[in-house]
């Protein structure tokens, strides 16, 4: 694989020369924000074109794909809500009508329940599951033939430390129930899309989703201060950021893991380990 020295594009988002999309176009479900305003960067920069999917923040969009477009690659703003299997076709279609083709879906949009399960309702219910869980299932369906036909496809999944420990500080059931989901489904695409498509899921711990250059403090780890969460531990001794994530999916849409699927990787500096 080519190393590309993309270091002078946007300092921070990516570890220069280690991986090369150059040629790939990504789907960003919720890219236009959060962690997923950071992994359509980071793909960006690593060569990819982007479709930066959105449901309700078309000027945050907008803004992410000014900044993919003055790396010098592609990008596209597709409004679609992903809860709702129509659209999620009609993001397919346009996403494929705009370059051609997806060879990397990224299944980032997701949506959190605050309730307990005794006060959760069908309506409730069924809204996490289908923008969490439900979408990943009805763009892969859109998806797969196509990568199955060229021969390559990566499908990288945003899931949740809550889907294998169950809670997050509050009452996260559904939650929880939904992006477990994910992870069984990540099992299923990778059984049915061998060989050439691969698909994992990621696990990430607390994480700050702001942009590097929108933080107003830097991240790093302490050496004094112990960082935990309900108690447990960061081993390493910090907080997650979206680049953490970002280039974690990076890895899994590159040649470098083409012998990696079916698996969750959990990034949260040690906090958990299934």
């Amino acid at each position: 694989m080519e190393n590309r020295d993309n270091s002078g594009s946007q300092p921070g988002y990516t570890r220069a020369g280690k991986i090369d999309l150059s040629g790939k176009v990504a789907l960003v479900t919720g890219g236009g924000r959060g962690i997923g305003a950071t992994i359509s960067l980071v793909l960006a920069q690593a060569g990819a074109d982007i479709v930066i999917n959105h449901s309700k923040s078309p000027e945050e969009s907008e803004r992410i794909r000014g900044k993919v477009e003055a790396m010098g690659r592609r990008a596209v703003v597709i409004g679609a809500d992903v809860g709702y299997s129509a659209q999620c076709k009609a993001l397919a279609q346009g996403a494929t009508e705009a370059f051609g083709r997806v060879d990397i879906l990224v299944n980032n949009a997701g949506m959190g329940q605050p309730n307990k399960i005794v006060d959760t309702s069908d309506e409730e219910w069924d809204r996490v599951m289908n923008v969490n869980a439900r979408a990943m299932f009805s763009l892969a369906r859109e998806l797969l033939p196509g990568m199955m036909e060229r021969k390559f496809g990566r499908v990288v999944s945003i899931s949740s430390n809550i889907a294998v420990y169950g809670r997050g500080g509050g009452s996260f059931a559904t939650y929880g129930a939904s992006k477990a989901a994910m992870i069984a489904l990540t099992k299923g695409i990778a059984h049915e899309g061998g060989p050439f498509v691969t698909a994992n899921a990621i696990c990430p711990g607390p994480t700050n989703k702001d942009l590097a250059e929108d933080r107003t403090k830097p991240i790093a780890i302490q050496e004094d201060e112990p960082q935990s969460w309900l108690g447990i531990p960061f081993l390493v001794n910090r907080r997650g950021t979206a680049e953490d994530i970002a280039h974690a999916v990076s890895y899994f849409a590159s040649d470098a893991a083409e012998f990696v699927t079916g698996q969750t990787l959990h990034v949260s500096g040690g906090l958990f380990m299934p």
